[in-house]
């Protein structure tokens, strides 16, 4: 006890050394020592609840859902028993910590805090690729293979998974490496975040950044419950009231604060089906199971009922449904950067797991095929040091960092309230009528996970009605050549040949923009040779057809 006190006290003489010259009122004081830890936290607490909630990954989609019973039991989606996945070695990287570790690259490369849409660019098309990458991440990555960059990546006319969970798993970091102020986060992080994701599916992503950034402002005197409480009620401020994200969050906290029984975190669940997938409530129409809307409701019952205690939160995570290794991954990183490295393994009673993190798992051309997690949180602290001097107008002193406080309510966001118009007609859609093509199930690279195929003379028509419409198709190195007829004039031919290693998917082939409200129909006819034609979806702008 003695030398705990000792200790204790010659912190204070020297934060009280380091503060010299500042308000002392009006700066926080961390310790880059600790937050390495916490870092290591965030690492290790991101991949055990990453690899646990792959275990139900897309598993249940609509009721009948998982509950408390089948913990423990064997219905994992390999077969395996549905319990914390602890002793891997190496973790693995997935697309939930992979992309996160290339933006950190990314930052430490360019020697800068602030990425720019064609540094972004750069570094998926050297980094990231197929085939694990799926959703908004593989649109976005397409345009850019053909010169776009961010945020044009994510605007709905380009990217018809804009409204995907796709950022809310691969920005979370920015929110650590601003720490105490999200104000800062969010300016780190927008860019990144408006790579893929546009309007609801940004401000859930912008929650996540947020709570990362005020784990170092939580107050240490309050319970793990508290804390995590207090954090998401500061990230709902950045929500505007008419997204549906905000009536998703508010909807859960009420039934959480009004159920009797907090361990019945399941009838919140199945309530958030009925009224958001069912019933399409608040402006929320689901259209997959990785939606940004379902997952983030998904969250916050994980969040509310999980009560800051690791295990709990990331079990009930699992069991929710949709996609539950991201919200799992999110709660964990953040626990994990709550609790720090020796809290976890204190927390779990396991002092040996694996420092190793094999980013070679999943994307390229990194320099270090398996990092290490160590390593991985030392070198963040050089990007943390830029972000106070340059972005905060802090100071490094010692090992010390000063950050002025952010003085004022973290703001809503000013967009006004927005409709996107545009709706999908996926390739299994009965609208289409075929000749020599076939919808196929089970292409997890597709919208929808289906995707048409044709050969040689096959064709495919549709006839709609609406102002606007965007036809997208798979690239690859079998493609061939189609033709496009639109309300009967040739529009011209097209190729779906691409040489870019595993193809190019949701690429745009054709548009028209600003139809009269009326039925217009489309023709794409294959060409002769036995070569891959493709349909995977239509994005359009509906008129008064009740078909759509």
């Amino acid at each position: 006890m003695k030398t705990f006190i000792l200790y204790s006290l010659s912190l204070l003489l020297l934060g009280a050394c380091v503060t010299s010259g500042f308000d002392s009122e009006n700066i926080i004081v961390i310790d880059r020592t600790q937050y390495k830890e916490k870092l290591r936290g965030f690492w290790l607490g991101s991949s055990i609840a990453n690899w646990t909630g792959l275990k139900t990954e897309n598993s249940r989609t609509k009721a009948p859902f998982f509950t408390d019973a089948d913990w423990g039991t064997q219905q994992a989606r390999d077969g395996s028993i549905i319990e914390f996945v602890l002793d891997s070695d190496p973790w693995g990287s997935d697309d939930d910590t992979d992309i996160e570790y290339v933006y950190q690259h990314a930052l430490e490369k360019y020697n800068t805090t602030m990425l720019t849409g064609e540094q972004i660019a750069a570094e998926w098309i050297s980094h990231i690729a197929l085939p694990k990458l799926w959703v908004s991440n593989l649109a976005a990555l397409g345009q850019m293979q053909n010169g776009a960059v961010p945020p044009e990546t994510s605007l709905p006319q380009n990217n018809p998974m804009w409204d995907m969970i796709d950022a809310q798993l691969t920005t979370e970091i920015f929110g650590a490496f601003a720490p105490a102020r999200p104000d800062v986060a969010l300016k780190l992080s927008h860019l990144p975040i408006r790579t893929t994701a546009y309007l609801h599916a940004e401000w859930a992503s912008e929650f996540y950044v947020i709570m990362y950034s005020l784990v170092s402002m939580v107050d240490s005197s309050l319970s793990r419950q508290e804390q995590v409480i207090w954090m998401a009620e500061e990230a709902r401020k950045r929500v505007p009231e008419w997204s549906y994200i905000a009536d998703m969050y508010d909807f859960v906290k009420k039934e959480y604060d009004n159920n009797p029984d907090k361990d019945n975190w399941e009838e919140t669940r199945d309530r958030i089906y009925q009224r958001y997938q069912i019933k399409s409530t608040a402006g929320y129409r689901y259209k997959y199971p990785w939606d940004a809307g379902i997952n983030f409701a998904s969250s916050i019952i994980s969040l509310y009922y999980g009560e800051g205690d690791f295990k709990k939160t990331i079990r009930i995570g699992v069991l929710s449904g949709w996609d539950s290794d991201n919200p799992t991954a999110t709660w964990g990183g953040l626990l994990g950067l709550l609790y720090g490295y020796d809290g976890l393994q204190n927390y779990f009673k396991k002092y040996d797991f694996s420092d190793a993190y094999w980013i070679e798992r999943t994307r390229f051309n990194l320099p270090i095929p398996t990092d290490s997690i160590s390593a991985m949180a030392e070198r963040a602290l050089g990007i943390i040091d830029n972000v106070v001097l340059n972005d905060m107008g802090g100071k490094v002193e010692g090992n010390f960092w000063l950050i002025p406080k952010l003085g004022k309510s973290i703001d809503v966001s000013p967009v006004k309230e927005t409709v996107v118009p545009w709706v999908t007609i996926e390739d299994s859609d009965p609208l289409w009528r075929y000749k020599g093509f076939k919808s196929i199930g089970e292409q997890w690279n597709a919208s929808g996970a289906t995707l048409a195929f044709g050969y040689e003379n096959s064709s495919a028509e549709i006839s709609f009605t609406g102002t606007a419409m965007i036809y997208f198709a798979h690239k690859s190195s079998k493609g061939g050549m189609i033709t496009i007829i639109f309300d009967g004039v040739k529009q011209g031919e097209y190729d779906l040949k691409t040489n870019i290693p595993h193809g190019q998917h949701y690429v745009k082939i054709f548009e028209k923009m600003n139809l009269t409200d009326t039925e217009h129909t489309l023709k794409i006819v294959g060409d002769g040779k036995n070569t891959q034609k493709t349909i995977d979806m239509l994005f359009v702008i509906p008129g008064t057809s009740p078909s759509l």
